[in-house]
């Protein structure tokens, strides 16, 4: 038996568990790295590689940074912010914009299922304070909270980006990925999306407004609030401080100098270890081990693709399926549409796990930049908004508003379809891959 079939068969094998749920995907991750050690394929060196690299440090370090900015009082803070916005007899356009922003904002730092729970009793109790429609309000944050990733260098922006040229490296491709480039990429497409849902998509998510009291997510603050330890006003402050000075150094030294990112936040963490911004179970407590687990397992069979040769057999098969055809446009949104539907119905880090290899495999073997195929399965993957199954962010928004599928679903075409189609036009013009 060849190493190409060998490999593509614990591909599908790695899809097939993916998608299925029987068992978790960070144990089917870990598995991939045995099976290719196990069957010769790569070396102990190779197949455990991922866990090992640059990006895990990297990792590892940006969620602790983010453990640390959940010990503040920094997101609870903004949250007094817009309530006070929400005050009075303000514009509901106003209104509206604030809590988008909140959303994006929240998300951005934290994750959006986190910042949705946050935000739902605020976006409820503003919308009934205005006359806005809840279930609009309630869809437009949320779509807006699922839709932010890199659109600020900060949390998981990071983390995308360091792991983008991971498998870049992986899978053997010569493009790489500059700081700054998925920010240039995103915010143009971001900026469309959000001003498309807040002067027209809005109108569309629902036809009628079932008003209702809600406590969503009261509940979760108060527990998350409980078991919280409150910080002193002078930890808080330097929490906050080694957060927002080590991103800000972090990204400087991106660009000006050769400085390894995970340094920087390695001595922010020290730091606040040190003066117990955060303890030792809170730093661990921070680190999304599901995340490590995957990339390091998935890594190593990008590295096995590339190897066995399997990436030129997945190339030639998309080249054959696509009638060879090797037009930017039509590659790349064939990638972006597929990630797109499937990400509907199944997490979006699934799809995000396994397509991501074959994108770029197929790209290099097509003779097209693979940078483009990526962010086509990135963006596709993280627009998690037809379907209350897409997301538990989403789940949190169908059930607050009191939505039924069919509106869930057709409201959220419009907008996914202007994000499509910004996507496409922008991304040649921004990396000049034309």
């Amino acid at each position: 038996m060849s190493q190409s079939l060998i490999v593509a068969i614990i591909l599908i094998g790695m899809i097939i568990v993916f998608f299925g749920g029987w068992i978790p995907m960070a144990a089917a991750a870990l598995a991939v790295p045995m099976l290719l050690q196990i069957t010769g394929i790569l070396s102990f060196e190779e197949a455990w590689a991922g866990f090992s690299s640059d990006t895990v440090v990297s990792l590892v370090v940006l969620f602790i940074l983010g453990g640390i900015l959940n010990q503040t009082t920094f997101l609870s803070d903004l949250r007094v912010i817009v309530t006070k916005m929400g005050d009075g007899n303000k514009g509901k356009r106003k209104v509206l914009l604030a809590a988008m922003l909140m959303s994006m904002v929240f998300s951005t730092f934290a994750s959006p299922v986190s910042a949705m729970a946050i935000m739902l009793p605020i976006v409820v109790a503003l919308a009934k304070d205005t006359g806005l429609p809840v279930k609009n309000t309630i869809k437009a944050c949320t779509d807006v909270a699922c839709s932010s990733n890199n659109v600020l260098p900060f949390g998981t922006a990071l983390t995308a980006y360091i792991t983008f040229n991971g498998y870049l490296e992986a899978a053997g491709a010569t493009e790489r990925f500059e700081f700054i480039d998925p920010f240039l990429a995103k915010v143009p497409i971001f900026i469309v999306f959000f001003l498309y849902i807040y002067f027209i998509g809005f109108k569309h998510y629902a036809k009628s407004d079932e008003r209702h009291e809600s406590n969503m997510g009261e509940g979760k603050k108060k527990r998350d609030e409980k078991n919280k330890e409150p910080l002193s006003p002078g930890r808080n402050r330097l929490g906050k401080i080694l957060f927002f000075g080590s991103a800000g150094l972090m990204i400087l030294a991106s660009i000006f100098t050769d400085i390894d990112m995970y340094m920087i936040g390695a001595v922010a963490i020290l730091i606040a270890l040190a003066t117990k911004v955060i303890t030792q179970k809170e730093a661990i407590r921070s680190i999304r081990w599901e995340t490590i687990f995957i990339y390091g397992g998935t890594v190593s069979l990008s590295t096995a693709m590339n190897n066995s040769g399997l990436n030129e057999i997945i190339a030639n098969g998309m080249s054959s399926m696509l009638g060879g055809v090797t037009n930017v446009y039509i590659v790349a949104g064939a990638f972006f549409l597929a990630s797109f539907t499937l990400t509907q119905f199944t997490s979006n880090r699934t799809v995000g796990a396994v397509f991501r290899p074959i994108s770029i495999a197929a790209a290099v073997g097509l003779g097209i930049d693979p940078r483009f195929t990526l962010l086509a399965i990135h963006y596709g993957s993280s627009l998690s908004t037809l379907t209350p199954m897409a997301t538990s962010c989403q789940l949190l928004a169908y059930n607050e508003g009191g939505f039924n599928m069919k509106e869930f679903a057709i409201g959220s075409i419009g907008p996914a379809l202007v994000y499509f189609i910004t996507f496409m036009i922008w991304f040649p013009v921004c990396f000049n891959v034309l």
